[in-house]
C-alpha cells in the first residue's frame, strides 16, 4: 500500500523514504526499468557518435604516434558517454513524465504528478528529488561499467585498423572456445572451437582490477595470451600501479603479455626503479624487482603491439 507522498514532509519521513526507495528501485532498475528505457532511447545516437569517432580514427595509420592517438580516442569515447549520462542524470525529473518511459511504472507516475503539483510540500518534493537522483545514479554506475567495457573493445578495434588488419579476415571477435568464456579477440581468423589454430588470444579490460581476474578463462592454452588494459590512459581512473601483485604474479607465471599506453609503461618502470633503490627491505626489494621484470619483459606499448600484428598477419 502506497502512502501519500506529502507525508515525506512529516516526522516519519526517514522510514517512509526507505519504503519508497524499495519500490522505486524495482521500477527504475533492471532490464525493463525506467533507467534502462531512458538509456535505450538515447542508445542509437550514442552508438552512432562512437562509430563516427572510430571511423574518423581509421585514417590515422602512423604507428609511431599510435599510443597518443589511442589516448585521445579514449578521451573522445569518455566525453561521448559522459554526455549521455549527464543528460539522464540532470534531466531525469522531466523524463519521469514521459509516457513512453513510465508505462506500467505506477510509482514513477505518482512521483511525477506529485512533483508537478504546485500544492505539494516543498520539503517533501526535495526529498523525492534526492531519492530519484540516488536511484538514477546507482543505475548509471552499472551503465558506465558497460560503456567502459565497450570503449576498451573499440580502442582495440582502432589499434587493429591502424595496423591494417580486417575483421573476419585477419582476426575474430568473441571467439567461442571448447571451454571457458568467449575471447574478445583471436588471431588469425579461425572458426569457433579450433583453439589449436589460434596463434594469439586477446582479452580486453578498460581498467584493472575490474576484469583482470576474469581474463584467465578467455586466454586458452596453446596460443600466445595477451591482455589490453586502458590503465594509464587519461580516460581511465586506474594506473598500472593499481594492478594488484597477485594479478601480476599470475600473468607472469602464465606468460600473459600486457598491452598498454606507452608513456604510462615508462612511468611505472621508473616508479619501480626508484622504489627499489629507496627500500632496505630485501623481501620488498625482490617484490618490486619481480614486478619491474614483468613490465620490462612481458609488456608492449600500443604502437609496438600494432607493429607486431602488422608484420605477422599482413
Amino acid at each position: 500500500m502506497s502512502f501519500p507522498l506529502s507525508e515525506l514532509a512529516g516526522p516519519n519521513w526517514q522510514s517512509l523514504i526507505d519504503q519508497l526507495y524499495s519500490k522505486l528501485k524495482v521500477e527504475m532498475q533492471g532490464a525493463d526499468g525506467f533507467a534502462r528505457r531512458a538509456k535505450v532511447a538515447r542508445e542509437a545516437q550514442r552508438k552512432s557518435d562512437i562509430r563516427t569517432a572510430v571511423s574518423k580514427f581509421r585514417g590515422m595509420n602512423d604507428l609511431t604516434q599510435l599510443d597518443e592517438s589511442i589516448n585521445q580516442l579514449a578521451d573522445t569515447f569518455l566525453d561521448i558517454n559522459n554526455g549521455y549520462s549527464k543528460e539522464l542524470y540532470y534531466d531525469h525529473i522531466p523524463a519521469l513524465g514521459d509516457a513512453d518511459l513510465n508505462t506500467d511504472k505506477h510509482e514513477i507516475q505518482r512521483i511525477s504528478s506529485f512533483l508537478a503539483d504546485l500544492n505539494s510540500p516543498e520539503v517533501a518534493k526535495n526529498r523525492v528529488r534526492a531519492l530519484v537522483a540516488r536511484v538514477i545514479n546507482e543505475s548509471l554506475s552499472q551503465a558506465n561499467k558497460s560503456n567502459a567495457g565497450e570503449a576498451g573493445e573499440n580502442l582495440v578495434r582502432a589499434i587493429l585498423s591502424s595496423a591494417g588488419l580486417e575483421k573476419e579476415k585477419h582476426y575474430r571477435e568473441q571467439y567461442k572456445s571448447k571451454s571457458g568464456s568467449d575471447t574478445d579477440f583471436v588471431f588469425p581468423c579461425v572458426p569457433d572451437r579450433q583453439d589449436q589454430k589460434v596463434e594469439l588470444f586477446m582479452a580486453v579490460q578498460m581498467s584493472s582490477n575490474d576484469r583482470a581476474r576474469l581474463t584467465a578463462s578467455e586466454l586458452k592454452i596453446g596460443g600466445k595470451p595477451f591482455v589490453f588494459t586502458g590503465n594509464g590512459l587519461r580516460a581511465s581512473k586506474k594506473k598500472l600501479k593499481d594492478i594488484g601483485a597477485q594479478i601480476i604474479e599470475s600473468q607472469k607465471a602464465n606468460k600473459v603479455n600486457l598491452v598498454c599506453y606507452g608513456p604510462e609503461l615508462v612511468s611505472e618502470i621508473e616508479r619501480l626503479k626508484k622504489a627499489e633503490k629507496s627500500t632496505k627491505n630485501d623481501a620488498k626489494k625482490k617484490e618490486l624487482r619481480d614486478r619491474r621484470d614483468y613490465f620490462e619483459n612481458y609488456t608492449w606499448t600500443i604502437a609496438d603491439f600494432a607493429d607486431h600484428l602488422k608484420k605477422r598477419f599482413l
